[in-house]
């Protein structure tokens, strides 16, 4: 039987600890603290999990909202609760009203828990965790907020003829043309991904915007694994009015390499993203300028960034999409697709 005293939290070994998560850097750097724990029994490591301050999406929402993330615990309800406690208290400490999660380290990163799906791998940028999880987040007082789906498009067959005419009708009666990424000039690009992105997902629940400084870190990974021809833009007088981001499913290669063990498996892996393409893709974000809303954008990109996939490509996951996110579920349900995961964002009062 483990006992709450066997338990003792400290923070990560230094060097151990990820940029992201680290007190001094990172997420820290540009936004707010994080407070890492990890959880011993008996000189083991059986649990951690992150105390989160958001400092950017407190002022932007003018809340006291506080977060945890990267937590990760053995099937025990004793370890979860006090991981879930821990986080509590320092959240609590800084008069923080509320404790939201999984963010890992913000909504603009994995999110989430995975409540429905865990016998199928995640996608790229994707959380997975064991089915357990969800007990344990009840057993701690944790209740879900918000729910966001995964959905599965199939990419073998024909768009449906509905699709077809709507399209031909948007592409003739509006002056749109559609362009993809340019990798050689990849800061510019950025700069109008950075606009886009805070003007079209400003609506959505706990969005706050993204620096661009952020965007430009991102894009160092990026050009490890983009391919162009899924980041899309759609244009209207020579300018950029709404955008679709998809990404190939890395995952899959990292998935074939785990027999490996040590460096020889991150060579593998290194190798495997050179060398082969991945079979499926994931439509990550698709955004219009609100001043072009209503004109049909969102369908045409949801068309061209399915036949530009289909391409290359066997299926697309559109992930993740808001319950309420209809008008974005019934495009992926008309494209042939279906729920394929869950997951969900949970909440405590402090």
């Amino acid at each position: 039987m483990l006992h709450a005293k066997n338990l003792n939290f400290t923070p990560p070994f230094p060097g151990s600890v990820v940029k992201l998560i680290s007190p001094t850097g990172g997420f820290a750097e540009q936004h707010g603290e994080v407070f890492p724990f990890i959880a011993y029994a008996y000189g083991k490591p059986i649990g951690r999990i992150a105390a989160i301050i958001n400092y950017s999406h407190n002022t932007y929402h003018q809340d006291r909202v506080g977060f945890f993330g990267f937590f990760d615990c053995i099937e025990n309800t004793h370890v979860a609760k006090a991981l879930f406690d821990t986080a509590f208290r320092v959240l609590q400490k800084r008069e923080m009203t509320s404790m939201r999660g999984p963010y890992n380290p913000s909504i603009n990163d994995e999110c989430g828990l995975l409540t429905d799906g865990f016998d199928k791998p995640s996608f790229v940028s994707m959380p997975w965790n064991p089915h357990y999880y969800s007990a344990l987040y009840a057993e701690a007082g944790m209740i879900p907020v918000r729910t966001l789906y995964a959905w599965m498009i199939p990419l073998q067959g024909h768009t449906p003829i509905r699709v077809n005419k709507i399209v031909a009708r948007l592409t003739k009666r509006s002056k749109v043309s559609i362009r993809t990424l340019n990798m050689n000039d990849l800061n510019h690009e950025m700069s109008i991904l950075h606009r886009l992105y805070n003007i079209t997902l400003d609506r959505n629940w706990g969005f706050y915007p993204i620096s661009l400084e952020d965007l430009l870190d991102a894009a160092k990974d990026l050009k490890a694994i983009a391919d162009p021809s899924l980041i899309l833009f759609a244009c209207m007088d020579n300018r950029e009015v709404a955008f679709s981001l998809s990404l190939p499913n890395v995952n899959e290669l990292l998935h074939r390499a785990r027999q490996r063990k040590g460096l020889l498996r991150f060579i593998e892996m290194a190798l495997r993203i050179q060398l082969q393409k991945p079979q499926d893709a994931r439509l990550c974000i698709l955004g219009v300028d609100p001043e072009h809303q209503n004109k049909g954008l969102s369908a045409l990109l949801f068309y061209e960034a399915y036949i530009r996939t289909k391409a290359g490509y066997q299926r697309s996951e559109v992930s993740w999409v808001e319950e309420n996110n209809i008008e974005i579920l019934e495009g992926a349900e008309l494209m042939g697709g279906y729920k394929d995961k869950t997951y969900q964002i949970f909440e405590k009062v402090i």
